[in-house]
């Protein structure tokens, strides 16, 4: 079979590999879509290691060894990157979030391949009447949105900013206003770009109230003219430096969440301690592994209250990944979600 590895500067690799062996309580599934994650592109401009890219996969079961239950050969299923072990300290104490055994197939299999070998309960079915395939993609990006608003804490009548238009920024502003938001602000970087432009656009198709670019606007000022007391809850899937800003908007008890990964120098946030502590504020990191709510993600893929058109924008075969990886980066594209999927056979 062959899968996807990639390493910084951007450099792209097909691999011939052998299909893995299926242990008991495993399954191997025939992988027929996958999105591209921000996470792949952090991989390609940092790594100097060649890593196995791709996380967000869709596939049919292809086989079944000995302990699966629940599980056919060819169910078509979504696929969950990380999943907790179920007996270690943390998740006997009914902490599964935390588990200290997570099982992973991300470190040694690529999503964008020809097969991935899983544990049997790290799928779930859906219905391709009801989702197609490349919208049922987005499921494990909507798990992340969903694990950062949830973290949020969000009350219903809340004043809510979200930092970041991508498909987790998106999507957690549609999450914000299904969970009674009063008002959403959306924060991107800029609109003179086309692709900036127009996940804001969207951004505005999703449900937020107001939208603001650094570019364009001072985004703490202009958030306190609005908010004079400061925000209920902050979310933050953007760079870290916007943790700074996010601290300055939120008012007395307020609650940040953040997923917003970013390797290198850039990792490093520098803040005023007083005002945090003063402020009685409190910063929560989403690290969305394991993946937990992928029920409550198809459901409301399915039911369109997260609606997969408005953030699927690009489609390209396996064969394409370059051109699709290419497009995801540049800023002419308006470019949000980009899958890729396998050739017709």
């Amino acid at each position: 079979m062959r899968a996807l590895f990639g390493k910084a500067p951007f450099k792209l690799e097909w691999r011939d590999l052998p299909v893995p062996d299926l242990q008991p309580g495993k399954i191997l599934v025939r992988v027929e879509a996958g999105g591209i994650c921000g996470t792949d592109i952090h991989f390609l401009r940092y790594n100097e290691e060649w890593t196995p890219l791709g996380h967000e996969a869709v596939g049919i079961v292809e086989k079944a060894s000995d302990g699966v239950e629940g599980v056919q050969v060819g169910d078509r299923v979504i696929i969950e990157n990380h999943a907790a072990c179920w007996r270690c300290k943390q998740c006997k104490n009914g902490r599964p979030q935390y588990c200290e055994n997570l099982t992973t197939y991300m470190s040694d299999q690529a999503g964008f391949s020809d097969y991935l070998v899983v544990r049997y309960d790290m799928v779930h079915h859906y219905d391709p009447k009801q989702l197609e395939l490349t919208h049922a993609c987005l499921a494990e990006p909507l798990t992340v949105a969903l694990d950062v608003t949830l973290r949020a804490g969000l009350e219903l009548n809340d004043e809510v900013v979200v930092f970041g238009p991508g498909p987790i920024g998106l999507m957690a502003v549609k999450i914000a206003k299904l969970q009674g938001a009063r008002r959403v602000f959306l924060v991107g970087s800029n609109r003179s770009t086309p692709r900036g432009a127009y996940r804001l656009e969207i951004g505005h198709k999703m449900g937020a109230d107001v939208i603001l670019s650094y570019e364009e606007n001072n985004v703490v000022e202009t958030i306190l003219a609005a908010v004079p007391t400061g925000v209920d809850r902050v979310i933050v899937t953007a760079p870290p430096r916007t943790i700074k800003d996010a601290i300055q908007i939120s008012r007395f008890g307020g609650i940040i969440a953040f997923n917003g990964i970013e390797f290198g120098a850039g990792s490093q946030v520098t803040f005023d301690a007083n005002e945090f502590h003063f402020k009685k504020l409190q910063l929560r990191a989403s690290h969305a592994i394991p993946n937990h709510y992928f029920p409550m993600a198809i459901d409301l893929l399915v039911q369109r209250a997260i609606d997969p058109t408005l953030l699927l924008t690009h489609v390209f075969t396996l064969d394409e990944a370059e051109k699709a990886f290419q497009t995801l980066t540049n800023p002419e594209e308006k470019a949000i979600k980009v899958v890729l999927k396998q050739s017709a056979r």
